[in-house]
């Protein structure tokens, strides 16, 4: 696509480079929350459990009970991990119909063999469209992250309500 001077104004570059380097940093800060939150649950669980080794022991083998103490306590684990696993590679396949672009800001060596097949997309790209494209693209990222990351924190307080229940049970019924 051919370069266009007049749909490449400052403040339009301006405002969509701003717009992809917040969600950028959303998306990195995600990840960031994801960690610590999952480290902060594994943490809470030793806590917990501590707690439940107080209470008296459960007398019978019962898979259902080890079934149901592996999701409430490892799927919460998980569900923290995935929202690590999307990355930008993950939306890389998003190409807008309206102003496909040459794909010059988030450069794939699959894409671009060599330097002169780069160095041509990206004279023939425009750089409003190149910088929109890669908005939405890390912007669908963006809500993914969100979306897993809510979906995780909802799981940990199930959980944690799970085991207060268990404990609650235990303690009143002595076993």
């Amino acid at each position: 696509m051919a370069r266009h001077a007049s749909s490449e104004t400052r403040g339009d570059t301006e405002l969509v480079k701003e717009a992809l380097a917040e969600a950028q940093q959303t998306v990195r800060a995600y990840d960031v929350k994801a960690q610590i939150v999952g480290v902060g649950y594994i943490f809470a669980l030793g806590v917990v459990f501590r707690l439940g080794d107080l209470l008296p022991k459960v007398e019978r083998d019962d898979l259902l009970f080890v079934i149901a103490g592996w999701a409430i306590v490892i799927f919460p684990i998980l569900l923290f991990g995935f929202v690590l696993y999307p990355t930008r590679k993950t939306v890389s396949s998003f190409r807008s119909e309206e102003a496909p672009g040459e794909d010059v800001l988030y450069v794939q060596s699959k894409q671009f063999p060599t330097a002169r097949a780069y160095l041509e997309a990206l004279e023939r790209a425009d750089g409003l469209i190149e910088r929109t494209n890669e908005l939405l693209k890390v912007t669908r990222l963006r809500e993914l992250k969100r979306k897993r990351f809510l979906r995780a924190l909802f799981a940990a307080g199930v959980a944690f309500v799970m085991l207060f229940w268990a404990q609650l049970w235990r303690s009143t019924t002595g076993g």
